[in-house]
């Protein structure tokens, strides 16, 4: 959960303007559009901290369900427009539209905040949360540079191809 919270609102606090833009197909102007987008990406990032550091909290937990929620109502008003509303979960990488997949995982949301309810009994300590965001952090990081190390692959073949034809060209 902290890691796709994480992740998600980082990537949209990134750049908020692909965020900005959704919340613009629903009628906010663009004043608010850019405040609702910019309180999505803070509440999903301080959401994934308090997952890791105070999972135990029915804040936390009642906050999850909350944000499912009103994502999952996002989803389904979505559902209504003619034409398909970006998604832009993980900020602009995403190539996603908003619907089904946020009104199913709606469930999967409720899910894990009732697990938090019922399976975390103590808030874990400092040290425990502390090592929990590193490793989130870590994972999400590695995740990220892959990409990275797979569009640096992409753009040597690129230079390879573009050296061979620029010798090609010049020789005719």
């Amino acid at each position: 959960m902290a890691a796709t919270l994480l992740w998600a609102g980082l990537e949209k606090a990134r750049n908020l303007a692909p965020t900005v833009a959704t919340i613009r197909r629903f009628g906010l102007p663009h004043r608010l559009s850019r405040l609702a987008a910019l309180f999505v990406a803070t509440t999903e990032i301080a959401l994934a901290i308090a997952v890791l550091f105070r999972p135990d909290a029915i804040l936390t937990q009642i906050s999850i369900v909350v944000l499912s929620g009103m994502f999952g109502i996002a989803g389904w008003i979505a559902l209504r427009f003619d034409e398909p509303v970006r998604c832009n979960c993980f900020g602009q990488g995403g190539n996603g539209y908003l619907g089904i997949a946020q009104l199913v995982a709606f469930f999967p949301w409720l899910a894990s905040a009732l697990l938090l309810q019922f399976g975390i009994f103590e808030t874990p300590s400092l040290e425990t949360g502390a090592a929990y965001f590193a490793t989130t952090s870590l994972g999400i990081a590695s995740a990220k540079g892959i990409g990275v190390l797979k569009s640096s692959r992409e753009a040597r073949a690129d230079r390879v191809s573009a050296r061979g034809m620029y010798a090609w060209l010049r020789s005719h």
